[in-house]
């Protein structure tokens, strides 16, 4: 991958986010919407024992200065819902001045009523620097040189229309046209590929408010197309049947045809039947509890959702299973997964692989203070002949303190082990950081912070890395 071909893709990549930015902000009703801009800016000096992630006796500490200026635009109205975030990162090395840069970062999410009830417009985008292969070495900053980072833009344009057909249903019909891109990565060492995906879904069925039986029909299809690599398809068909129980529990069942990826990853189709049972429970307004168990072309199949919130706190736990890539993952609006610092994303790969992934998060909130904990554990299993299995799971806590009525303090701990097909075997993560905030003035405040984070890699060089940051942050 040559040098001309790298600079039409980043030609081709502000493009794409010159578009994404202007179908978030410049939709055709956000003239009727309540548009807030806000500034701001920070400038930090940065000290770290171990720029390069060396191991133990190689070690080079560095002192880096940090000026990162950006801005928010929100837009409120009762047709609009928009929120667009973007920093721009620069980093000077006090010692490794070949190391100085600029980056970006953009996250920005929008929905749009182009028709009263009826015709919507989902808009989403990201732009962010992300770890390549986690079986190297992996940080969740920019003040590291690793070379094993690049820079990731994803985006989605997705109209819906919404049909309501009195009491007896209700239809949505969704287009999505998703794409990812990577720059700013060594090409001599990584093969990164960028990549499209296409889908439609169309349902049908009784009003979703509707508390006695419940029919839906639905239907979806999917294609992933790579610039060298084979596409990845996957349809889907289904009927999902609620039978009430009581007034606040619902028997549900579903059964319908769907692809396997196992056999063809690109053919698509619906070959493989597939069938779930399980029950709804909403005791109150606050507590739900959705649990499904049945099989589907790789076996038996769990799916678990359960949300409860409280006067104080609340809690969430979900477990999933499906097919997906690097990119599909990537493209997840909910955020950056697996929601930890150390490990990040899957390799960005363009095999498919079959993920099942736990999470639980849950929160308190004291007199004067908030303590929040998350668990999440993943598997890939990858659907082709390697038969290459990844696993990482962790834990992770945050007490967040206010000291006084302009001072906050904050301790932060995670844990993650991540075990990866032979001969790289496991990894295990550790991170502290404590920090300590000052509210200066009503858009002058300062933070200071201290961090430290540990590998244990049975197949990779172990390093440790100490920090500790100083930084004044401004809104205007």
């Amino acid at each position: 991958m040559g040098t001309g071909r790298t600079q039409h893709r980043r030609r081709a990549k502000a493009r794409l986010l010159a578009l994404s930015v202007a179908a978030l902000c410049a939709a055709p009703p956000a003239t009727a919407a309540d548009w807030k801009f806000e500034p701001r800016a920070s400038l930090g000096l940065t000290w770290l024992d171990n720029v390069d992630l060396a191991p133990s006796g190689l070690e080079e500490s560095e002192t880096i200065l940090e000026l990162k200026p950006g801005f928010s635009v929100v837009g409120a109205s009762p047709r609009v819902d928009a929120r667009l975030d973007y920093d721009a990162q620069g980093l000077w090395f006090a010692d490794n001045d070949d190391l100085d840069d600029i980056y970006h970062q953009a996250l920005g999410r929008g929905t749009f009523e182009l028709l009263e009830r009826q015709l919507f417009l989902d808009g989403f985008l990201r732009f962010d620097q992300q770890n390549i292969d986690p079986a190297r070495s992996l940080v969740n900053s920019n003040l590291f040189n690793t070379g094993n980072r690049a820079d990731t833009f994803v985006y989605s344009v997705s109209p819906y229309h919404v049909g309501r057909w009195g009491e007896w249903g209700e239809s949505l019909l969704r287009l999505q046209h998703q794409g990812v891109r990577y720059s700013n990565f060594d090409e001599n060492v990584f093969n990164l590929e960028d990549s499209e995906t296409n889908s439609a879904s169309a349902s049908l069925g009784s009003p979703r408010e509707r508390r006695g039986f419940s029919w839906r029909l639905s239907g979806s299809t999917a294609t992933t197309e790579y610039d060298a690599a084979p596409d990845f398809a996957y349809d889907r068909a289904a009927l999902d049947i609620g039978v009430p129980v009581g007034l606040r529990t619902r028997l549900t069942a579903t059964a319908g045809q769907e692809s396997d990826v196992v056999t063809d990853r690109t053919a698509g189709g619906l070959d493989e039947s597939f069938w779930f049972v399980g029950v709804e429970w909403q005791p109150s307004e606050r507590e739900t509890l959705e649990a499904r168990v049945g099989d589907r072309f790789y076996g038996s199949a769990y799916e678990l959702r359960w949300t409860r919130r409280g006067s104080r706190g609340e809690l969430g736990v979900e477990y999933t299973e499906e097919p997906t890539t690097a990119s599909g993952v990537l493209g997840e609006d909910g955020g950056f997964q697996p929601d930890f610092g150390p490990g990040g994303t899957p390799q960005l790969d363009t095999r498919v692989f079959l993920r099942k992934r736990f999470s639980a998060r849950a929160s308190y909130e004291l007199v004067r203070s908030t303590i929040a904990a998350r668990v999440f554990g993943e598997e890939r299993d990858y659907q082709d002949q390697s038969g290459d299995t990844e696993r990482n799971y962790g834990v992770g806590l945050d007490y967040d303190w206010q000291l006084a009525a302009r001072m906050r303090a904050g301790l932060r701990t995670e844990w993650e082990r991540r075990d990866f097909a032979d001969p790289a075997g496991e990894d295990d993560f550790w991170e502290l950081t404590a920090s300590l905030s000052r509210e200066i003035t009503r858009t002058l405040s300062g933070v200071l912070s201290a961090s430290h984070f540990r590998r244990d890699s049975a197949g990779a060089e172990d390093y440790d890395v100490n920090r500790v940051s100083l930084s004044v942050q401004a809104r205007f």
